[in-house]
């Protein structure tokens, strides 16, 4: 899918999603804006009624009236704005939550971009894009105000409402030629930012390797050359903003100008009178403000149209990427693994494919693998990241993350399966110790025991793990193994599924059942001692 494609589509269902709010604050904005362009006439009015007859009556009335349209005016920006910050908040909102679901959940796809730009995308351009809710209302609030001060010039004389209409016209649509250049200066400004944001992520999450390389120079002079980069394009992107903006003041200038200098020819002629003067200057004089407002809010329309390019990409990622496929008729998987809902499974297979293999593990049949589970129904399957990460907070937040203690599994028995028990009784405070940094004061080993301790904790009919020791010392391994085997299936415990994803000859040499995966997509089973016996790809594989 385009750019322009998904940049459309995106902003299209932000608009339908939020169309309720977007009609009441257009509607209570087109209000607020009338109200304001009939201050002028009611201005005009009072002199030529009030002031100039020195009626009181006349006089109270014209403030009765003031009273009255200030009450209504104010009324309605009060709930146009209220609506409108609802709109956007819940927009934003909504557009985060759609993109950690498609980077996320089962069947999602995630995005080849960097964990920076997408932090960037989820937050920058996300708010962006909500503003569309202010473009459109905005848009039909300063369309509602041109059209009021049109008319009320027009009923004062046609020839000078048709002189500002044309004036005003050529100025809207002059100052909309300028939309295409901020948009694409703010989508520069955007991505130089996600560049950015990017880098300054790796710096940060290797900032030990750094140092230990010596290379803060080098990194600095990096972080140099691509922030310098992004300041470069936001000087461009507010450099178009500000043309935009003293294009948009000139128009009003203009517009005001010709307004005055045609009014006072007729008020000079006597074919209008003072009160009448009066109204058309205020009204000309209004359709400044209307116009200053279709600038702005054109500005919204580019910045949210440009981001909502980049969100978009995200959101629609790979549709259309591929050849379509008939309704009901899901794409044939090239390989087809039949695992036991009962018992330890170890799975053999090209790295390349592992993401996919999660995939079919949680659910998802669109992908090229397919998980069938033989002797029983399919279970409720938990896999475990193949990279340990750890949270900041203490060791027990850890541990029992998504299953509070008490939950899931025994929490000591999970720390003495994972061989992490030792690691907890070395911390000050034990459980209750605090990880900072991610847990980056530990060793890559330390992390991934605690890792596989959280996800035994779980407790889940079925456990996938992916190279679960590969930071493991061979002894350790073997320990860990065997705590493994002891806790997910003990004689006297529930039928449970273990699957591991792996190329450890000691993690394998623990399961039931191997199934290999070969080039062409080939599954062949059996046990670990068997394959290796048998099979020299397998072989070769396994011990290099």
């Amino acid at each position: 899918m385009g750019d322009d494609e998904s940049a459309g589509r995106t902003r299209r269902r932000v608009v339908r999603r939020q169309r309720p709010r977007i009609i009441g604050a257009s509607l209570l904005l087109m209000g607020h804006q009338t109200c304001e362009a009939l201050v002028p006439v009611a201005i005009g009015l009072a002199i030529d009624r009030a002031v100039a007859t020195g009626e009181v009556s006349a006089l109270l009335l014209a403030v009765g009236g003031f009273v009255a349209l200030f009450a209504v005016l104010n009324t309605c920006y009060r709930w146009f704005a209220r609506l409108a910050r609802t709109a956007i908040v819940d927009e934003a909102h909504l557009l985060r939550v759609e993109l950690a679901r498609r980077l996320l959940l089962p069947g999602g796809r995630a995005s080849a971009r960097h964990r920076g730009e997408l932090l960037t995308i989820a937050s920058s351009d996300a708010d962006q894009v909500s503003r569309a809710v202010v473009w459109v209302a905005g848009l039909a609030g300063a369309v509602a105000a041109l059209g009021v001060s049109c008319v009320v010039l027009i009923g004062i004389d046609v020839r000078l409402g048709l002189l500002l209409i044309v004036t005003a016209v050529v100025t809207t649509v002059a100052l909309n030629t300028l939309s295409p250049m901020l948009a694409r200066r703010v989508t520069g400004q955007q991505e130089s930012l996600a560049a950015a944001s990017a880098l300054a992520t790796d710096l940060v999450t290797g900032l030990r390797v750094v140092h230990g390389l010596r290379a803060q120079e080098t990194a600095i002079g990096r972080y140099r050359t691509v922030s310098r980069a992004a300041e470069a394009a936001g000087i461009r992107s507010g450099t178009a903003a500000s043309l935009q903006l003293g294009a948009t003041v000139l128009a009003a200038t203009v517009v005001l100008v010709v307004a005055v200098l045609a009014a006072g020819l007729l008020a000079v002629d006597g074919t209008i009178g003072i009160g009448a003067f009066v109204a058309a200057v205020g009204a000309a004089q209004f359709i400044a403000e209307p116009l200053s407002a279709a600038g702005l809010y054109l500005r919204f329309g580019a910045a949210a149209l440009a981001s909502s390019g980049r969100v978009g990409a995200v959101l629609h990622d790979g549709d259309g990427s591929t050849a379509p496929v008939p309704s009901g008729s899901p794409a044939k998987p090239s390989v087809t693994l039949e695992i036991p809902v009962v018992g330890r499974t170890g799975v053999v297979a090209d790295p390349a494919s592992v993401g996919a293999l999660h995939d079919a593990l949680r659910g998802d049949r669109r992908g090229p693998v397919a998980v069938r589970w033989v002797g029983g129904s399919a279970p409720t399957v938990h896999v475990e990241p193949a990279r340990a990460h750890l949270f900041g907070g203490t060791v027990e937040d850890n541990l029992t993350l998504g299953r509070p203690a008490g939950t899931g599994g025994d929490v000591g028995a999970a720390l003495v399966a994972a061989g992490a028990a030792d690691i907890v009784d070395a911390l000050p405070g034990g459980t209750g110790a605090t990880l900072r940094d991610r847990g980056l004061s530990l060793s890559g080993g330390q992390r991934q025991r605690l890792a596989l301790a959280r996800a035994l904790h779980t407790d889940p009919p079925a456990l996938v793990l992916t190279d679960p020791t590969t930071a493991l010392d061979p002894v350790t391994e073997e320990e860990v193994a065997d705590g493994l085997l002891a806790l997910r299936h003990r004689d006297d415990g529930p039928d449970r599924a273990t699957v591991v994803v792996t190329t450890s000859p000691i993690l394998l040499d623990r399961t039931e059942l191997v199934l290999f995966v070969r080039e062409d997509g080939e599954v062949v089973a059996g046990t670990h001692r068997t394959l290796l016996g048998a099979d020299p790809d397998y072989r070769r594989r396994v011990l290099g």
